[in-house]
């Protein structure tokens, strides 16, 4: 890819990205709110609410938090098309930048107190996951081009 098409490429990403990571982000809200079945819907966390002063402003922070988290994701994934780039090096700078951007996001978020351990423990757990999608990928996309070294 030239520069030129990696500029657009993320823009185009970051856009769309926006959109589903604030319909990600309020299904998840929905889904949570559901699981504490007591009718009422739980847009935002406590410390969230406490950040913004006002529940609209809380609201607002999850609202572009999500979208940007959403934004985040599609917008790095134009890393794994660096072809001059060692897959080492795409994974890593990708593993980077979500980590940093993700831990901010559930910092202001309130997703998890404010302690070392709690700290520790987020990353251990995002860490996991990463894994879990990367390994995932990683095999999706090496089943697809042996069928098409096959189709050859």
């Amino acid at each position: 890819m030239t520069k030129n098409e990696i500029k657009k490429a993320v823009a185009k990403r970051t856009a769309l990205g926006f959109m589903i990571g604030v319909f990600i982000g309020q299904t998840i809200l929905i889904l949570e709110s559901l699981g504490m079945r007591d009718g009422n819907f739980y847009p935002f966390t406590t410390g969230l609410f406490e950040l913004a002063g006002t529940k609209i402003g809380a609201v607002i922070i999850q609202y572009f938090i999500t979208g940007l988290m959403g934004s985040m994701f599609a917008g790095t994934s134009v890393i794994f098309e660096l072809d001059e780039w060692s897959l080492l090096r795409q994974t890593a700078t990708h593993f980077i930048f979500t980590s940093i951007l993700m831990y901010i996001a559930g910092f202001i978020s309130g997703w998890f107190p404010h302690t070392v351990t709690s700290t520790i423990i987020w990353f251990v757990v995002f860490i996991v996951i990463y894994i879990i999608f990367w390994t995932s990928f990683t095999l999706y996309y090496k089943n697809k081009v042996k069928k098409i070294n096959e189709a050859l």
